[in-house]
């Protein structure tokens, strides 16, 4: 029971900051910056994302980063693809499966380094 309610507390952390980085990205476009500008911004906004949250819940459970990293990316990216075919298209190519990679590797490299990181 406390394991679901540590995913669900970086589930929550999760849709709060993916919201408020979408919230900014379309902003951007609104005033004018280019669309390929602000997709490049949600990628690195999404990467520092999916690292912080992992590397910190491995560092507080201190055991498996890897796989700790990887299930809780996975939950990420499934949160990411039910929204994106609820709200926008349905559309799934090869750069979606490279982007959503992009983002499982980072995730288990949180994981890998939150669980090896020494407390001081």
């Amino acid at each position: 029971m406390n394991k679901l309610f540590n995913y669900l507390k970086f589930v929550s952390i999760f849709l709060i900051i993916e919201l408020m980085l979408t919230f900014i990205t379309s902003l951007l476009n609104l005033i004018g910056i280019n669309s390929g500008i602000t997709a490049i911004i949600l990628l690195i906004g999404n990467l520092i994302l999916f690292f912080t949250l992992t590397y910190i819940n491995a560092f507080k459970l201190r055991k498996k980063g890897l796989i700790e990293g990887l299930l809780l990316g996975l939950i990420f990216i499934v949160l990411m693809f039910i929204i994106k075919i609820i709200l926008f298209d349905n559309d799934f190519n090869i750069s979606t499966i490279i982007y959503y990679a992009i983002l499982i590797i980072t995730s288990m490299l949180g994981g890998m380094l939150g669980v090896n990181k020494k407390s001081e």
